[in-house]
């Protein structure tokens, strides 16, 4: 076996149980580092294993597929007992010592951010649409749409033409409004609800995402909301679906960035 470090998983408060899962390789046992009152969850690894080489495994999808599952399980076991900051997949440190010296350099930032999200979740709102059931609702249901297929549908060939496209244009309008107007809606709930709510990358498909940081009261009422809009909009060619709950991803990108 070739160098060893430690994959980190995240960070948790000093005196938090050490989670009972498998951990991201086989045999390689999950252990608590504490510095003062950060712990880091880690696991022992070859560091071949995880970085650019020969013997580098990063770029097997079904190996990084099956880590990245531990990875995630490891961190919503820890998150069971208690707030935790998930670090990024991969994360390595080359011993203790510098891992200790890094919880050390940004106590301040990560004992925040673990304080931030206590009795927290962190949940997911997505935004789709179905094109054709979006354009085939809004045809019946806008009248002004309406009009103008009925004038297209009236009108001798030529005209018809020119007013198809002017329909067209005004379908995009009316798509790119209604999508806008059920985002704005969405978002809305997520603030009600959500201590912090970030808006997620865009993504082929998704209208618009969010990640919001929920207090564990709170999960009843936003999922009753949402449950309410995505039936209000299921009918128009619009979907909107809730997952979670998880540990602290997006939340923990934000404060590890000023953690250094």
């Amino acid at each position: 076996m070739g160098e060893i470090a430690l994959y980190a998983y995240g960070v948790l408060p000093a005196g938090a149980p050490l989670p009972a899962a498998a951990p991201i390789l086989p045999g390689a046992a999950a252990a608590l580092v504490q510095e003062g009152d950060l712990s880091a969850l880690v696991s022992p690894v070859p560091r071949e294993a995880f970085e650019a080489g020969t013997d580098c495994r990063m770029t097997d999808p079904a190996w990084v597929a099956e880590r990245a599952s531990a990875h995630h399980a490891m961190l919503a076991a820890a998150a069971t007992h208690g707030p935790v900051l998930p670090l990024a997949f991969g994360a390595l440190f080359s011993s203790e010592a510098p891992l200790r010296a890094w919880l050390r350099g940004s106590a301040v930032a990560l004992q925040d951010a673990l304080v931030a999200i206590a009795g927290c979740e962190e949940w997911s709102l997505t935004l789709t649409e179905d094109e054709p059931a979006h354009a085939a609702w809004l045809g019946e249901a806008h009248e002004g749409l309406r009009r103008m297929a009925a004038e297209a549908a009236a009108a001798p060939p030529g005209t018809a033409f020119l007013l198809e496209r002017r329909r067209d244009r005004a379908l995009a309008a009316a798509r790119a409004e209604h999508r806008q107007q059920a985002a704005t809606e969405a978002a809305g709930l997520l603030s009600e609800a959500a201590r912090t709510v970030e808006l997620s990358p865009p993504q082929q498909g998704r209208v618009a995402a969010w990640s919001a940081l929920v207090a564990r009261q709170a999960r009843g009422e936003l999922e009753r909301s949402v449950m309410a809009l995505a039936e209000t909009l299921a009918p128009t060619g619009l979907g909107l679906r809730l997952t979670g709950p998880w540990p602290a991803y997006a939340f923990a990108r934000g404060a590890l960035r000023h953690a250094g």
